[in-house]
């Protein structure tokens, strides 16, 4: 029993080292070396007293790339184990792990897109059982402790490296507690000859740095990448297939992989950005795709093997088997892969201080942005039935409608291939249709909390947040609702290419959040996306970005509310405004036919012919005849000539606007409750925007309120003015292209407006005047 044990961990430890010793070779496979320079009595002594000891163990880059089963393009030139230290409980393998220590483990990888010459045979063949027994069982119980592991890459271009510090893998109980016997790692339920076992990996530190190379000509940017996390975790459970009542004695079927679930788990990251870092990961990412392009595409058996297991649906046991509550209560599914990230905070910066990049009366020096992301968690199903319901995914709420909305695009869709196709083709898409695959994504984050910009003079005391959730106005959603809620679900159908599978659907849901509008932030946004853009272009990244997939869009706001500062009033007087406050309870933007085309030719109201004779009588900025056919085209019965990837439909819950003096203050209504319909037209260098309120639209109107909004309407065309002169600084040097033409046209009907005269004696100029003119004194005499 003994030998056979040894002669299996050895097999399981020596199939990535590069020479093995030709006695043990010729035992396991004839034609296939690993060690040379250690004997086999050696080997031997060591497993069998418990302990054993490897130093300088070159492993088998070829065997290492099989069983990670890179790409192509990414290929491992050396490995290196400075010290392999084994512990073997010969007495206890059923309750105690194989202990493996490695001390350092370094390892070199090349981007190329180059073919590598070589055998073509799988190497890990010749290590192909079809059994699992208990050695196989010892294996998996086995646990890892590296101290160090470090990746350096090399493309040519740019390198890198990655480093992991005390990694370890331990094997622990279900609820992820260290295990005193490994016979509690396992669940194992024999009515339906199922197994879960649970695996967790640790580390300390995760680095990750990427660099151009110093001897670089064109437009890459020697900027430094680096990430640093803390502490993080990763849980996996997998489910394997046991067959027989015999746990020592398994069947030639037993052991193989039914599904899995991995979670990730980080405690803070914190990513500081330069724009000039943000350019150099553009230029990599094209580098990158580059080699990708250029590599040949080649799938190996093995791997062609797994992915059509693993393309199988898993199904659910008959409900005559009884399955035993422990097992039931930690089984699942469907294989799933998870990230939950508690805290990430991200600064991009402007790091330029030469007053000569920026316009003369440019005020944002060195510039930043910090941007918090709290409770992250991304979810990822990659084998999910399309019409099947979301009851088991992690930590899901179903009261989001998003499944719904879903099968509602879902039905759209067959309904739409029915009516297109003959009789037979149609009982063969109905039958097919059950089958239907999809692969999600979700994204939540409880909260996003982004502040205005700053710069080197900028006071702590200054600092507001423009953009973070509104929980606390918002007592009708639950305080464990997330703030941000996206989903992207793309299809596929397992037995059949050609299959006419849906478009992909996304479904994003934000709030409730309220939105500070800040003039200096925007300003410097938009220099920030204008560089970003400028780097784009200069970059191959561009056409890629343009080559998104058609996706049907639907975007769900829930009490968002808009904030617009108002500037300090002339004089001190406590009845002007500081704020206007734009509320709404939802607002629904999407692009699909499946929920606007219904009900496309009633979404506007019956539009008077008149406004096309008051298109001819004015002067415009834009095409008269583009316009006049924009607004034909919105009471159209049918939009079918028209791409629906360029059309947005927008509704609205009744919009109310208040102004008030500060956050907790007593507001003034400034316009009662009006819904919206509106229709964007997005080409590449025009946005045609229709707006229609539902009903009159009614103002109310104090003298201070029409004071400051003029004030307001004042000071956004002087920013707009300042945007515009912005946009040609910083395109005198680039070439971005030429600007997009926005057109916006508001059918009104009937507005009505209230203005509510003062009750007290309002100042005159002259009164004004000498106010400001005592003020004066007073501060120069005192």
């Amino acid at each position: 029993m003994a030998s056979i044990i040894k002669n299996q961990i050895i097999k399981h430890l020596s199939k990535f080292s590069k020479k093995y010793v030709d006695e043990m070779v010729c035992h396991f496979h004839p034609n296939f070396r690993f060690v040379r320079n250690i004997t086999a009595d050696q080997i031997s002594v060591q497993i069998l007293s418990g302990k054993g000891e490897l130093k300088n163990i070159e492993l088998n880059e070829t065997v290492l790339s099989e069983v990670l089963e890179l790409p192509t393009w990414l290929r491992v030139k050396r490995a290196i184990c400075n010290r392999i230290a084994v512990k073997v409980p010969w007495t206890k393998l059923k309750s105690q792990p194989v202990q493996l220590f490695i001390d350092e483990v370094r390892i070199e990888v090349e981007l190329s897109s180059e073919e590598v010459v070589g055998c073509e045979s799988n190497p890990l063949s010749a290590f192909g059982d079809s059994t699992y027994g208990f050695a196989n069982r010892v294996a998996e119980g086995m646990s890892l402790y590296v101290s160090s592991v470090e990746i350096n890459f090399d493309s040519g271009v740019f390198r890198g490296s990655l480093t992991l510090s005390r990694l370890a893998v331990e094997s622990k109980s279900p609820s992820w507690q260290p295990a005193s016997d490994l016979r509690y790692t396992r669940i194992i339920d024999t009515a339906s000859n199922r197994l879960l076992m649970f695996k967790m990996v640790t580390w300390q530190l995760l680095r990750i740095e990427a660099s151009a190379q110093a001897k670089l000509s064109g437009n890459v940017i020697n900027a430094p990448l680096r990430l640093i996390t803390s502490s993080g975790k990763s849980r996996v459970c997998v489910k394997k297939s046991i067959i027989g009542t015999s746990l020592l004695k398994f069947s030639s079927l037993d052991g193989s992989v039914l599904g899995g679930r991995i979670q990730v788990i980080l405690d803070n990251i914190l990513w500081i950005a330069t724009l000039p870092q943000v350019r150099s990961a553009i230029a990599f990412y094209d580098h990158i795709i580059n080699i990708i392009k250029a590599a040949p595409k080649k799938v190996s058996t093995l791997q062609t093997q797994r992915i059509d297991l693993k393309f199988l649906p898993m199904r659910k046991s008959p409900s005559s088997i009884p399955v035993s509550n422990i097992f039931r209560s930690f089984d699942f599914e469907r294989t799933s892969y998870h990230v939950y990230v508690g805290k990430i905070d991200l600064h991009l910066c402007d790091d330029n201080q030469t007053s000569d990049d920026y316009p003369e009366d440019w005020d944002i020096i060195c510039g930043a942005l910090q941007v918090t992301l709290l409770r992250l968690s991304i979810d990822f199903y990659p084998i999910n039935n399309a019409i099947s319901d979301r009851s088991d995914w992690i930590r899901y709420d179903d009261a989001n409608h998003c499944a719904a909305w879903d099968h509602k695009i879902l039905q759209f869709h067959l309904r739409k291939l029915c009516t297109e196709l003959d009789d037979s083709e149609q009982d063969r898409i109905v039958d097919m249709w059950p089958k239907l695959m999809s692969q999600n994504f979700v994204i939540r984050m409880y909260d996003i909390i982004v502040q205005c910009v700053t710069d080197m003079n900028s006071k702590k005391e200054a600092l507001f947040n423009l953009f973070m959730s509104d929980r606390k106005s918002s007592t009708a959603v639950r305080s464990d609702i997330p703030l941000f809620h996206l989903e992207f679900a793309s299809f596929y159908h397992p037995t059949s290419e050609n299959f006419p599978v849906p478009s992909n659907i996304t479904h994003l849901l934000l709030g409730p959040f309220f939105l500070v509008i800040d003039q200096r932030t925007i300003r410097w946004l938009l220099f920030v996306i204008d560089d970003i853009k400028y780097a784009l272009q200069i970059s191959n990244a561009m056409p890629e970005v343009t080559k998104i997939p058609k996706t049907s869009l639907r975007i769900n706001l829930l009490m968002p509310k808009i904030i617009v500062p108002l500037r300090e009033p002339f004089i001190s007087d406590i009845r002007f405004a500081r704020r206007i406050v734009i509320s709404m309870s939802t607002l629904l933007a999407t692009n699909c036919e499946a929920i606007s085309g219904d009900e496309s030719c009633s979404f506007f109201k019956p539009i008077s012919s008149n406004i096309i004779d008051f298109i001819d009588r004015i002067d415009l900025l834009v095409s008269k005849e583009k316009l006049k056919e924009f607004i034909f085209q919105l009471n159209q019965n049918s939009y079918e000539d028209i791409d629906q990837g360029e059309r947005i439909w927008i509704t609205t819950s009744p919009i109310w606007i208040n102004t008030d003096f500060g956050e907790g203050t007593s507001s003034t209504p400034l316009l009662a409750d009006t819904a919206f319909h509106a229709l964007l037209s997005l080409k590449s260098m025009k946005v045609s925007v229709a707006l229609q309120p539902m009903w009159k639209i009614r103002v109310v109107v104090n003298h201070f309120q029409f004071l400051q909004i003029m004030r307001l309407i004042s000071s956004i065309s002087v920013f707009m003015n300042q945007l515009i002169r912005d946009q040609k600084f910083f395109s005198s040097t680039r070439s971005n292209g030429s600007g997009t033409a926005v057109e916006v046209v508001c059918f009104l009907e009937e507005a009505e407006l209230n203005i509510l005269l003062p009750n007290q004696p309002i100042p005159t100029p002259y009164d004004l005047q000498e106010i400001m003119l005592q003020s004066s004194t007073i501060s120069s005499d005192g």
